[in-house]
């Protein structure tokens, strides 16, 4: 039921992907190609249920291969999802089936899309909101070390509450968190925790879709993708905006990270989870816990072995 739903919501989120199309195959993009998309809402029953329905279990990161050590940096760091987290189906998608994966699981407009982008970081990020959108569970990036088990990430309270858990990577103290950004956090998107077909989700997939088409639109082939390029195409920049825009929704009040100020405890808004900068952005050198407490649910290298070949 899941994944028909979920194909049929893709279906809807098609018609976006056609800019970047034309530009793959040399074709000459049009402005009607941007206009909104409407998507089909889902069946009543499964939109009134999902902060009732339970998170999946199962983990979800990707990479080159399927090695044990993917890197010197993070030995063990797979395994270690799956020994703290026994009861959880554990899955690693890589370069070699990622095609496969999204061809199996969404229909010919958006897979050719996706198996089209070769800018690696691009598709990384496209496929973890494909992913989230689809499957549910939870996401960690290769370089994401857990420190507590996933089940005791929503705190009882939240529990029949929440459908979406994200995470504060960054707080610049109601001030811009870049430059000329309306926000003053930046949140999290190397781990997730979601259930699938969550409304914020869908939209970000949508988003991002128009992005890519606007990012290749003004760019003639072989022209490189910048580093700020990818944070706001499909980086935390537009991860970040798009729950802005979900939180100013369903409160009716305009969010900006202002509220999030220094919080220490987790807050709800909607169905939406947000944890403190330490239960996911936990840093050695920039913390408000010591190591070890358990508050600290992940901790995120921030290797970002991407950048070298995005400028700026």
């Amino acid at each position: 039921m899941i994944r028909k739903q979920a194909i049929f919501v893709a279906a809807g989120i098609a018609a976006c992907f056609v800019l970047f199309l034309t530009y793959s195959f040399n074709a000459h993009p049009t402005s009607s190609q941007h206009d909104a998309v409407d998507f089909p809402p889902p069946p009543s029953t499964e939109s009134l249920s999902l902060s009732q329905q339970p998170f999946p279990k199962k983990i979800w990161q990707s990479w080159k291969d399927d090695s044990d050590d993917p890197t010197e940096r993070t030995v063990g760091f797979p395994r270690k999802w799956r020994t703290v987290n026994p009861r959880y189906r554990y899955e690693r998608i890589t370069d070699a089936n990622c095609n496969a994966y999204v061809e199996d699981r969404f229909p010919a407009n958006i897979s050719q899309v996706f198996t089209s982008l070769t800018d690696p970081i691009l598709k990384a990020d496209f496929l973890r909101y494909l992913v989230m959108m689809v499957e549910g569970g939870v996401w960690a990036d290769i370089d994401v070390l857990p420190h507590q088990p996933i089940s005791s990430w929503v705190p009882e309270v939240y529990q029949n509450n929440t459908s979406l858990v994200v995470g504060v990577e960054n707080d610049k103290h109601k001030r811009p968190i870049w430059p000329g950004s309306p926000y003053s956090i930046q949140l999290a998107q190397y781990t997730l925790l979601a259930k699938p077909n969550h409304p914020a989700i869908i939209t970000l997939v949508d988003r991002v879709a128009k992005n890519l088409a606007r990012l290749f639109e003004g760019k003639k082939p072989g022209d490189r993708v910048s580093f700020a390029e990818v944070m706001s195409t499909t980086g935390p920049f537009a991860f970040t905006e798009v729950l802005m825009d979900y939180f100013t929704e369903v409160t009716g009040t305009k969010h900006t990270g202002d509220e999030l100020d220094s919080i220490t405890e987790p807050q709800l808004i909607g169905d939406v989870l947000v944890l403190p900068i330490d239960s996911f952005g936990w840093l050695p050198q920039n913390h408000q816990h010591e190591a070890g407490d358990p508050s600290i649910l992940v901790e995120h290298l921030f290797i970002g072995s991407w950048r070298a070949g995005h400028p700026g």
